[in-house]
């Protein structure tokens, strides 16, 4: 099994980000096949936004899943200051937990389970948190912000 690399190893954020031209996409209007689980709805609607080609991947995953089966969206598209507010508290957790590790530690640390916000897919709406649900589920899409 090949070595897992960071969001924060230096060989990922050397990579330039350059902005690739894609709109941002409500998912909400692609509901159903997705199931949009309304838990992290913001008043704004932007967790249910992506990047066109985020999207477009997702409904050809769905569209490949076994009979029962549906992606079930959580969230895409997070605000800079929602990314930095998940990571901080993550940090903040593991400092609580392990006060003697020093900050690059911590930072490496809370990078395994959220991106660091200089560098969040998130941010640019070209990630997704999504599951698997079956039919028990039941549908749970989140009603669209008024524009």
């Amino acid at each position: 099994m090949s070595e897992i690399v960071l969001m924060s190893d230096p060989a990922v954020t050397a990579i330039p980000v350059a902005e690739c031209g894609e709109h941002l996409v409500d998912v909400r209007d692609h509901a159903p096949p997705l199931l949009v689980d309304a838990r992290r709805r913001d008043p704004a609607g932007a967790f249910a936004h992506l990047r066109e080609g985020v999207l477009a991947r997702l409904l050809d995953a769905q569209a490949q899943l076994p009979d029962g089966l549906r992606l079930l969206f959580v969230e895409g598209y997070r605000p800079l200051a929602l990314q930095r507010r998940y990571f901080e508290a993550y940090a903040g957790q593991l400092r609580a937990d392990r006060p003697a590790w020093s900050d690059d530690r911590l930072h490496s640390a809370a990078s395994r389970y959220v991106s660091p916000p200089e560098i969040a897919p998130h941010s640019a709406g070209a990630a997704v948190d999504l599951t698997l649900a079956d039919a028990r589920y039941g549908p749970v899409e989140a009603p669209r912000a008024t524009r």
